[in-house]
């Protein structure tokens, strides 16, 4: 069984640094200061970057050492001169290894670790990207499966980068170029990334359908390593690809109502309905409850219903707000603690990861907007229930 995140190629022994130096580096690092967090590193670390004699087993180890070590200090300057002094004992190791010609195998971990290191220091130093891009044209002929794969996935990245560039039709080449490559190699930490990554990015564009796609094909490979651990992400994939394929199709809902009763989801045909996932505590929710009462009181006696999915933790906390605002229409709230907040079976069953989620579904209960807030609601109500008489709504 895989575990994406032990990849063979020991890529992630790197992880600890890179995430520390890219979660605060800016557009760039000037090399004064990384002159100066070099020396003040230097100063305060332990001599154990000081590349020793020893047989290919015992370098490897070394540089095993290195690369788990973490910085001193966690600013961002101390922490890219420390990621540059790590990789360059690497190197200096991998050159020391080949030098004493070994094995045919040790020689493929040498090719492994280059990789390895020059494709994490090119996250933030452009040289270092430039000497990547040299090392892949190198071995990019390589019959090795596991160079072909290092090589594959570091092309996959690099066209990943101009994704948002291509024509519809390229992107989905690419979709299918990237689980092709996983198809033949399996999910590891770089293609898991990749995908997951892709998935979220499609997901916040106009190609939500490509990124349902995207989705389900990831949590099927998923699937395939039978690893209970990560059985709710994958649940919570597939239930994101049925929210992003619900526009145009008849949206299911069932479940009880805050006050008890079984909630009668067929009463509703015949209306323009906005369905609601909300909660109390959510600003933009609250923000947005003007407006709906607002198109309630226009468009209600022409065909319009407001029904919300509520995510309170309490139904203390639901009611006491809906009485303060004196809110008249239907909300769904489990009866059971457990299926509460962020676990509200309808919130489950459409993979809700942020609200407001405001969903308009037309007189068939089909989905016409998955964003039916402010103006886009106003804008659609108008639409698909005609204009209404301003004097007489505000009666």
């Amino acid at each position: 069984m895989i575990d994406l995140y032990d990849r063979t190629s020991a890529n992630c022994r790197w992880l600890l640094v890179v995430i520390l130096v890219l979660a605060a580096l800016p557009a760039f690092v000037s090399a004064q200061e990384d002159g100066d967090a070099e020396a003040k590193v230097a100063a305060q670390e332990p001599p154990t970057f000081e590349v020793p004699e020893g047989t290919a087993d015992e370098l490897f180890e070394f540089i095993n050492k290195v690369k788990s070590t973490p910085p001193t200090e966690r600013s961002q300057e101390a922490a890219v001169a420390h990621l540059k002094r790590q990789v360059a004992a690497v190197l200096k190791a991998c050159d020391q290894i080949m030098a004493g010609k070994p094995d045919e195998q040790a020689e493929l971990k040498v090719v492994m670790e280059r990789f390895s290191a020059f494709s994490t220091l090119a996250q933030v130093d452009e040289d270092a990207g430039k000497k990547l891009e040299q090392l892949v044209a190198k071995y990019g002929t390589d019959k090795r499966p596991a160079v072909q794969q290092f090589v594959g996935g570091l092309k996959l990245q690099q066209k990943r980068s101009e994704f948002f560039k291509l024509s519809d039709a390229d992107q989905k080449k690419f979709v299918d170029e990237l689980f092709s490559f996983i198809d033949k190699y399996e999910l590891d930490q770089t293609t898991m990334q990749l995908a997951a990554g892709l998935a979220q990015d499609l997901e916040n564009s106009t190609r939500t359908d490509l990124s349902a796609v995207v989705y389900e094909r990831l949590a099927d490979q998923l699937k395939k390593l039978n690893n209970p651990s990560i059985q709710p992400h994958i649940d919570r994939m597939y239930a994101t690809v049925r929210r992003l394929r619900l526009p145009g199709k008849f949206m299911e809902i069932d479940g009880t109502t805050a006050e008890g009763d079984k909630f009668d989801w067929s009463a509703y045909r015949g209306k323009v309905v906005l369905v609601d996932f909300w909660a109390s505590w959510c600003g933009p929710c609250r923000a947005e409850i003007p407006n709906m009462k607002d198109q309630l009181e226009k468009y209600g006696d022409k065909g319009f219903a407001v029904l919300g999915i509520n995510l309170d933790n309490t139904v203390e906390e639901y009611q006491a707000y809906v009485d303060k605002e004196e809110l008249t229409w239907t909300n769904l709230m489990s009866p059971n603690e457990d299926e509460r907040g962020w676990d509200n079976p309808l919130a489950v069953h459409y993979g809700i990861s942020g609200i407001p989620t405001a969903i308009l579904v037309d007189q068939e209960g089909k989905v016409v907007s998955m964003d039916a807030r402010g103006p886009v609601l106003n804008g659609l109500l108008q639409k698909m229930l005609g204009a209404v008489d301003e004097e007489a709504g505000a009666q």
